[in-house]
């Protein structure tokens, strides 16, 4: 009995032990499996070990000014140890309070939030450490499951085996999204309070520490209520774990949060320079790389001369418009009585964003301190705040005014939501206004001025000894065409091409006295007459090129044959086709106004062929020098033409666009021109420079002489002939058709030429000092007349003329270096400037023109060579 007893018992724990083995067994199956299940498919952490993400291309000016920027995630990076520790510590306190604690989960926390979760009946609240937040937002889907939450805890604990606390601190202030389009917290703190995360206080960082939870539900610019409450939780969750006393939590409450207003970098300053980079960025290292890669990019815009430059054209164009029929004020009401029977007659029942409206002017206002004006716009019984400055109140140099006026829009050319005007509206004037944003509470309508003018312009300019481009302005407004009039139009120059004729005839033997024929030419079925329909017989050259003497500028053509006279401007650097034929020497081929600028800079340069640079250097992410010195040219004429058609194809689709509600140039893919070239360094080369941190800290120091790209070009022509068409575009500034400008020559000697086409379709100006060149072209881009008598020095000059205001008094300059083989003689005209052999005893004039001859004897005392014209 007893043995069968101890049978059972032995059969009992048999069992038993069986039993648990399998279970055992199925349990460490279970275990496995689930394991498995969880980490089979677990994406690697080399995307977090190895670091790398997204980065935003930035263009930065001359001295440094951040004036474009590129990127689908609006990043930039900022290192661990530049975090100030109140920023650390605001993130921290509502994040993960044990961060440095816990293995990459906090269990604690965990149940917190299970226990939460348990009593609403569904997920409404997360355990993660910040940890598991890197994970999530570099690794996994931002799904609420069970299963997601196991992978990502997983994953945290295998991130903290294989990273320090402060390396997944670096990764988490980086990466993470704040809203607004920003990533990062160095990005979040410029966008939201425009300084770095490195200038902020406690205030601004518990502010910033309210957004990751839900950007949009907190995003300040839309619910500031909503971020300001949530700020002060955290404020307070500081003060109750530690992370700072009472003190600073006091300031930090009675701090006034200002948000910075929304800008958009790539049109406030320089918005055709900036597409021009966008172009050649995206042609040479394709378009992942422009938005994705992280180029740092210098170039050389002067940022007070493009606004400058953009201001001045804007001016001009204006006052054509109104000179034209085309006014800003559609009219005026001369009384209250017929503002408000105007006023009355609008049945608007409501405005809407983008669409534009007739205005009357209720009230005007001005801010003395910035000369800015405030014009409340009646619509109906709707109001709407105007922005405006007069552009005779500018300075000649100053950069955007930092102005808190609304954070809704930005406008072109540095000044943020404020339209430019040559007058002071009035009240009772009658404009057309287009709705920026929709009323909020307390806070009238933000509307700007819908004005756009029938005529077009452009403005480039660069400096003379570089070729650096300071400026370029391509057209009226970018945001209404993107279509590059100084680097894509062809159009015709007319009399401002006169001086590349007369530069081949210098070559060819004549002299700035020789005599020319000004009186009537016909040649088969063409017959140009001059711009007055008069004659003046026989002229000295320089005379007729300062009187802009149309025949006799034929005359010289004839004489040196316009074969040798368009090779003759291909050495000056034209490549858009020049016909061969008479008309040539009225402007009578196509070419682009950085062809025009480019050829009169060998002028102003002694003789020189200066590509035009715009690229000073750019850095690749990693800070790696891999480019400098880049030039700007088309290498056909095919491609300049295939440019020009691709930038009017834009600007039709971008109407199109507009015209259902969207915006073409935001959401289209803009066409790569192919006409870029660039000098490339090599490996040996790169090691030499500056890193990409230091050469930026130069730059806005002004102390970057000497680091750029010092290529000046080689000599095309003598620096002799240089010298003489210096000269005799001297004398149009003296005594021809750029007298306007004689106001400048106080300031700094100044050279120049206008032109005219048939029918004033072209207006131009090109002129220099020793130190910028600059170029203004004004037409239609229909190719329409833009009105009678609207010449270059009426229509076009007065554009150059503000413009140089600002760059005189910036770059002063002395005089042009005159030449070892130039003396200067007397003649009946004044002292002339003539080109020598070795020993000046006699001037050679091969080549002269009409069958007159120049001859010249050496005075008595040998100090002056008398000239005498037989006739």
């Amino acid at each position: 009995m007893k043995r069968q007893i101890n049978l059972r018992k032995r059969s009992k724990i048999k069992s038993t032990i069986i039993t648990f083995t399998i279970l055992l067994i199925i349990t460490f199956v279970f275990i496995y499996s689930m394991y498995w299940y969880f980490t089979h498919d677990l994406p690697d952490l080399t995307k977090i070990t190895g670091y790398k993400p997204y980065l935003t291309t930035e263009i930065y000016s001359s001295d440094g000014q951040l004036i474009g920027e590129f990127g689908t995630e609006r990043r930039k990076l900022i290192p661990y140890e530049e975090i100030p520790p109140l920023v650390k510590n605001a993130f921290i306190a509502v994040e993960d309070k044990r961060f440095f604690e816990h293995k990459g989960v906090d269990l604690k926390r965990v149940i917190g939030a299970l226990l939460k979760n348990i009593e609403e009946g569904e997920i409404v609240q997360g355990g993660s450490t910040i940890t598991q937040q890197v994970v999530k937002n570099l690794v996994l889907s931002p799904e609420r499951s069970i299963t997601r939450k196991v992978k990502e805890a997983i994953l945290a604990y295998k991130m903290e085996k294989n990273l320090s606390k402060e390396e997944i601190l670096y990764i988490y202030f980086n990466h993470i999204y704040f809203g607004d389009g920003t990533y990062g917290i160095e990005a979040a703190s410029r966008n939201y309070f425009g300084k770095s995360t490195t200038e902020i206080n406690l205030a601004e960082a518990t502010f910033l520490a309210a957004l990751p939870k839900a950007p949009g539900y907190y995003n300040p610019r839309l619910h500031f209520d909503r971020a300001k409450k949530r700020q002060e939780l955290i404020l307070k969750i500081m003060e109750d774990e530690g992370f700072a006393n009472k003190e600073q939590i006091n300031q930090a409450q009675e701090y006034k949060i200002a948000i910075a207003p929304r800008r958009n970098t790539n049109l406030e300053i320089a918005p055709y320079f900036v597409e021009l980079i966008r172009q050649y960025i995206e042609n040479k290292y394709g378009s992942k790389a422009l938005i994705e890669g992280g180029y740092t990019v210098f170039t050389t815009l002067d940022v007070d001369l493009s606004l400058a430059g953009g201001r001045a054209l804007k001016q001009g164009i204006l006052e054509l418009e109104s000179r034209e029929g085309n006014p800003i004020v559609i009219k005026h009401l001369n009384n209250q009585k017929e503002i408000d029977k105007y006023r009355d007659s609008q049945n608007t029942s409501n405005l809407e964003k983008d669409k534009s409206y007739q205005g009357t002017v209720l009230s005007v206002t001005k801010d003395n301190s910035t000369n800015i004006f405030t014009a409340v716009i009646g619509i109906g019984k709707y109001l709407g705040n105007l922005k405006f400055i007069v552009s005779s109140l500018l300075p000649n140099l100053q950069q955007s005014p930092q102005n808190p006026l609304s954070d809704k829009y930005t406008s072109p050319y540095g000044y943020n939501n404020i339209d430019l005007l040559p007058f002071e509206l009035r009240v009772g004037d009658v404009v057309v206004v287009k709705v920026k944003a929709l009323k909020e509470e307390k806070v009238n309508y933000i509307m700007s001025l819908d004005f756009i003018p029938e005529s077009q312009g452009a403005l480039l300019a660069m400096d003379v000894s570089s070729g650096e481009i300071k400026a370029i302005i391509g057209g009226y407004d970018f945001t209404d065409s993107q279509f590059n009039r100084a680097t894509q139009a062809l159009r015709q120059p007319g009399s401002s091409f006169k001086p590349i004729v007369y530069a081949a005839a210098i070559d060819k033997g004549y002299t700035e006295t020789t005599f020319v024929y000004d009186m009537p030419v016909t040649i088969k079925d063409w017959a140009p007459q001059n711009y007055d329909g008069s004659y003046l017989g026989e002229i000295p050259m320089r005379e007729a090129l300062a009187k802009s003497r149309n025949l006799a500028s034929v005359r010289i053509l004839m004489d040196i044959n316009p074969s040798y006279a368009v090779h003759y401007a291909k050495k000056l650097g034209f490549t858009s086709h020049l016909s061969p034929y008479l008309a040539l020497a009225l402007g009578g081929s196509d070419v682009r106004l950085i062809e025009m600028v480019k050829a009169f800079n060998v002028f102003a340069s002694g003789g020189r062929l200066v590509e035009p640079k715009f690229i000073v250097r750019i850095y690749d992410r990693d800070g790696k020098l891999v480019e400098e010195g880049t030039t700007w040219k088309y290498s056909t004429t095919e491609e300049a033409e295939k440019a020009e058609r691709e930038g009017k194809r834009l600007d039709i689709l971008n109407q199109i666009a507009k015209s259902v509600g969207r915006n073409a140039f935001t959401e289209q893919t803009k066409p790569k021109e192919g006409n870029l070239t660039e000098n490339n360094l090599d490996d040996n080369t790169k090691s030499d420079f500056l890193t990409q941190k230091e050469f930026l800290s130069l730059l806005q120091k002004g102390d970057s002489k000497g680091l750029t790209s010092s290529k000046t070009g080689e000599h095309v022509i003598s620096p002799e002939t240089a010298y003489i068409m210096t000269d005799m575009l001297q004398a149009v500034i003296s005594e021809g058709t750029g007298r306007s400008a004689l106001e400048l020559t106080s300031t700094a000697p100044i050279a120049g030429k206008t032109g005219t086409t048939n029918d004033f379709t072209d207006a131009w100006f090109i002129g220099f000092s020793p130190k910028i060149i600059a170029g203004v072209w004004v037409g239609k881009d229909n190719h329409k007349s833009i009105g009678q008598g609207e010449v270059g020095g009426k229509a076009a000059l007065p554009i150059w003329i503000d413009f140089m205001k600002a760059a005189l008094s910036k770059y002063p300059s002395g005089n042009f270096k005159v030449p070892d083989r130039i003396q200067f003689v007397s003649t009946p005209y004044g002292f002339i400037p003539y080109k020598f052999d070795s020993s000046p005893t006699t001037i050679d004039f091969g080549g002269t023109a009409n069958n007159y001859e120049d001859t010249a004897s050496t005075s008595s005392s040998g100090s002056e060579i008398d000239f005498l014209i037989r006739r």
